[in-house]
């Protein structure tokens, strides 16, 4: 029997705009990209039926921009435990993680050119067993990912005591 989960802090209203945003990028891009192989097989020869390809993606990839933004917003969460902090998010696919405070090597905030615009911030947490960012999250004020940023490596510095 598995533990149940915290009660999580969610992410700000401003991370919808965020995912929204990210989201819209993603489809032109995907779009672009599909647009350019149906132009591509245009010239090779075929008739016009290629180009059903960039409306079919445009086509999935807006129904995706108009559901999948939202969903993720509801499903990221975090709390900061006495002895770890856990992550949950995940549309299709729930992950819940669990990051032991006595294992984290250093914490990072950052923020990108749209975060900055927003007043957001990416928090970034890594750990001894990790090459990369064992955990991140998404969105939070800035001063949020500050305080939880100065929290975590206050009790880093406490373990290590």
């Amino acid at each position: 029997m598995t533990a149940p989960l915290p009660t999580l802090e969610r992410l700000p209203r401003g991370a919808l705009t965020l995912f929204r945003i990210r989201a819209l990028l993603r489809m032109g891009i995907y779009g672009g990209v599909a647009f350019a192989v149906a132009l591509g097989l245009s010239f090779a020869g075929n008739d016009h039926w290629p180009f059903l390809l960039p409306c079919a993606v445009v086509l999935g990839l807006s129904v995706l921009t108009a559901w999948y933004p939202q969903r993720a917003h509801e499903r990221w969460g975090w709390a900061l435990r006495e002895h770890d902090l856990v992550i949950s998010h995940g549309v299709l696919l729930h992950e819940v993680v669990s990051i032991p405070a006595g294992r984290i090597q250093h914490v990072d905030v950052h923020q990108g050119p749209i975060e900055r615009s927003l007043g957001l911030a990416r928090l970034q947490i890594y750990t001894a067993a990790g090459s990369g960012a064992d955990g991140e999250i998404p969105g939070l004020t800035r001063e949020t990912a500050d305080s939880l940023r100065e929290r975590l490596v206050r009790r880093e510095a406490d373990d290590v005591v």
